[in-house]
C-alpha cells in the first residue's frame, strides 16, 4: 500500500463522521469516492460512470459493507502507465450507526460480484504477479475477499481447490 493510501486510511478513520440518512454512503466513504473523482479531473462530455461503489453485506454481520473499484472510474488524468499497474480496491466495514470504516484495501485489475447458492455475494478481485504467487508482474489470479473476524479485517485468498474423488 503506497504512501498516499495509507495516509488516507489513518486520516479516515480518525475523521469524525455524522449519521447514515436513508439511501446516502457513509461520510468516509463518499469522501473517499469524491477524492478519486477529484484526482482522475473532469469526465469528457457524455462519458459514463458505471458503479464505482458497490453496497453489500460482505461479512453477514446484517450492516452494509461498501466496496470501491477506482479501475471502474473513467479517469482521463490517469496515465496509461498507471491503468497497467492497477487500480485500488478498498472495502469499507459498515458499523453502527451507518458509519463505516477502511477494512481492506488491495492494488487489483478489477473486481466482480458473484452471488452464491444461498443468495449471498462474494467479492472477487483481480490480481498480479507477487499476489499470485508467480514472479512475472504480468501474471494474473482471482482472490475472494473474505471477512477475518478475529483479525477485524478483509482478506483476500485463493479459491478452494475441489478434487473429484477417484474411484
Amino acid at each position: 500500500m503506497g504512501v498516499k493510501a495509507k495516509m488516507f486510511l489513518i486520516a479516515a478513520v480518525a475523521a469524525i463522521a455524522t449519521p447514515l440518512a436513508a439511501q446516502e454512503m457513509p461520510p468516509l466513504v463518499s469522501a473517499y469516492a469524491r477524492q478519486l473523482a477529484e484526482q482522475c479531473g473532469p469526465l469528457p462530455p457524455g462519458a459514463s460512470t458505471p458503479n464505482l461503489v458497490d453496497r453489500l453485506d460482505l461479512n453477514a454481520d446484517k450492516l452494509d459493507d461498501w466496496v470501491i473499484d477506482a479501475s471502474r472510474y473513467p479517469c482521463p488524468g490517469r496515465p496509461a502507465l498507471a491503468v497497467a499497474a492497477g487500480a485500488q480496491v478498498t472495502v469499507f466495514r459498515g458499523i453502527e450507526n451507518g458509519m463505516a470504516i477502511p477494512a481492506f484495501q488491495r492494488t487489483a485489475f478489477g473486481s466482480r460480484l458473484q452471488r452464491a447458492p444461498d443468495g449471498s455475494l462474494a467479492l472477487w478481485v483481480s490480481l498480479g504477479g507477487s499476489d499470485c504467487g508467480d514472479a512475472k508482474p504480468d501474471a494474473r489470479c482471482e482472490r475472494r475477499v473474505i471477512w477475518r473476524a478475529a483479525e477485524g479485517r478483509f482478506d483476500a485468498v485463493a479459491a478452494e481447490v475441489k478434487t473429484v474423488a477417484s474411484r
